[in-house]
Parts: structure tokens; C-alpha cells; sequence
């Protein structure tokens, strides 16, 4: 495929996945905690539970405007670490991946390593 094809794949999956997440952000639910005790707990229940999504979906749109703003400014598909192509199918995988394989490799044994000594 290619590179403007994949670019113009990729731009139109993240603009979907944008609108889908805005219309679910802009139709979320009321919660009625009006009633006795217990509706007033599990309404408060609902609404910390629906604010962490909210945060969920808020951090997701994020990485979805950064990922078009490297489209738009022909940044995108570099690895943040080292600068070298991410490869078409790990984005293909997820479109909001900023570095490479090799490199996200080495932060999870560093992150794995710190955890390991810290016990």
C-alpha cells in the first residue's frame, strides 16, 4: 500500500473512531440519585463509575487529535523514541501507537525491571 493510501486509511478510521466517541460523549446518560439512600448511593456509584469513563474517552480523543495533527503536519508513523518509521501494520493495529516496536520492547523491560525492585 502506498504511504498516502495508508495515510488516507488511517486519517479516515481516526475521524470515525473521533465522531463515534463524540457522540457518545455528547448522548451520555443522566443519573437520577433522587429517592431514598440506596438510589442515592448507587447514583453516586453511576456517576463515578461514568466519570472515569468520561476521562477514558477524554484521553482517547486526545491521542486521536495528536495522531491528525502528525498526519496533517506529516509527522506521523515516527517513533517518538527514535525516530525511525513505525511499521504500517502495528498502526494498522492501533493508530494512536507513537513509537516503535523495538522501542516500546525496552520500555516495558524497563518498566518491568523497576517493578521488580521495588518489592
Amino acid at each position: 500500500m502506498s504511504k498516502n493510501n495508508f495515510l488516507l486509511k488511517i486519517k479516515n478510521q481516526l475521524l470515525l473512531e473521533k465522531e463515534n466517541l463524540l457522540s457518545q460523549m455528547i448522548s451520555e446518560i443522566g443519573v437520577d440519585i433522587d429517592g431514598d439512600e440506596t438510589d442515592e448511593i448507587q447514583g453516586n456509584m453511576i456517576m463515578n463509575v461514568a466519570s472515569q469513563i468520561a476521562l477514558l474517552k477524554k484521553n482517547k480523543f486526545n491521542k486521536i487529535e495528536e495522531a491528525l495533527a502528525k498526519i496533517n503536519n506529516h509527522t506521523y508513523g515516527t517513533c517518538e523514541d527514535c525516530g525511525e518509521e513505525i511499521s504500517e501494520k502495528r498502526l494498522m493495529i492501533n493508530p494512536h501507537f507513537t513509537i516503535c516496536v523495538f522501542c516500546a520492547e525496552i520500555k516495558e523491560k524497563e518498566n518491568n525491571q523497576r517493578k521488580r525492585s521495588t518489592f
